[in-house]
């Protein structure tokens, strides 16, 4: 597999970049190039068109200090940089039957010719809503404000507040003995701390409620469907809710889980925007089960996907290129290439 990537030229000129090869063991002219975006696996043809037929353009490659390179104009170019979260396969061949396929990687910095007279370079990252059907969406992570603090309804009851009541004791005679204490101040004290305790029940409790029944529980609201949702699936367009669905930053199991949910509902171009935007952000799961999608040993007959020995072996290495030690995906692109 050699190793293709698409450079801005020194200085930066919009339309034009640097198409850099390594790992490539053929000759280096004449070579023969396809370019196939994986979207629909259409080929990009000498006019800078995305036709249904294969299509190799003659090139000349000349020698650099990482292998070879050539320099691209606007026809390549435009097309490449249009979309820059579409994956592209090359396929490089020379006249001695010497073939080879590499996964297109485009540096920060590349113009399309619409870019002259700025002088910003664009940014190698196109939102969701410039991207053709089917493209894979870019979603802007934006950090979600802190939930707010819950607002506290009503107050914990207060004490209350019993008024120390004293007894006065009778004046004693000094010749003979004290007499004892006398229990009616007592007892006026515990009649006074009922009195009290009931009214403060009635008004804290009875008050509203004069017929002693039960406060009414309050009605739980119905739970919210989830962004990823089914029922959020088909209120809308499938670019707008894998843009909602991918904003909500799920895990790969929800990822996964809603693939399933859209296959089962017809909802094809919603699961492959999924899994090219995971597949391409490095999300090794989600990869690796794309691949499968389209591995003849595994692919669904029929469905959204079918068996594609190419694509799978193009999302295998896609795999090993972010884990090389991935034992599934070695071994399944060992077979295919046999």
């Amino acid at each position: 597999m050699f190793n293709p990537e698409l450079k801005p030229v020194q200085p930066a000129r919009p339309g034009f970049a640097v198409l850099s090869i390594r790992n490539w063991e053929g000759d280096a002219s004449p070579v023969y190039l396809s370019i196939q975006r994986n979207q629909d696996r259409y080929f990009l043809n000498d006019k800078g068109e995305w036709v249904g037929n294969a299509f190799f353009h003659q090139l000349s490659l000349e020698d650099a200090d990482d292998g070879y390179q050539i320099i691209l104009d606007k026809t390549l170019v435009d097309p490449l940089v249009s979309n820059l979260q579409m994956a592209y396969q090359f396929t490089l061949k020379d006249d001695n039957e010497t073939q080879d396929i590499g996964r297109l990687r485009i540096r920060d910095g590349v113009l399309a010719s619409q870019a002259q007279g700025q002088s910003e370079a664009l940014k190698s990252i196109a939102t969701l809503d410039n991207q053709p059907v089917p493209p894979t969406p870019i979603v802007e992570e934006t950090p979600s404000e802190p939930a707010p603090e819950p607002i506290k309804i009503g107050s914990e009851e207060p004490e209350p507040i019993i008024p120390e009541i004293n007894v006065d004791e009778p004046p004693q005679r000094p010749t003979p003995p004290a007499p004892k204490k006398s229990k009616i101040g007592l007892i006026l004290a515990i009649i006074l701390i009922l009195i009290l305790a009931g009214i403060l029940t009635w008004f804290f409790l009875l008050r509203g409620n004069p017929a002693g029944e039960p406060a009414p529980q309050p009605t739980p609201e119905p739970a919210t469907p989830s962004v990823c949702s089914v029922e959020n699936m088909k209120s809308g367009t499938a670019l707008a809710f894998v843009q909602s669905c991918i904003q909500s930053q799920p895990d790969s199991k929800t990822i996964l889980a809603t693939i399933e949910q859209a296959k089962q509902n017809n909802q094809c171009d919603v699961a492959q925007r999924l899994y090219a935007y995971k597949a391409q952000s490095g999300d090794i799961e989600i990869a690796l089960n794309y691949a499968r999608e389209y591995d003849p040993e595994t692919a669904s007959t029929q469905g959204c996907f079918s068996a594609d020995k190419e694509t799978a072996i193009y999302w295998y290495e896609a795999v090993l290129n972010h884990d090389s030690q991935n034992s599934d995906a070695k071994a399944r692109l060992e077979a295919l290439k046999k």
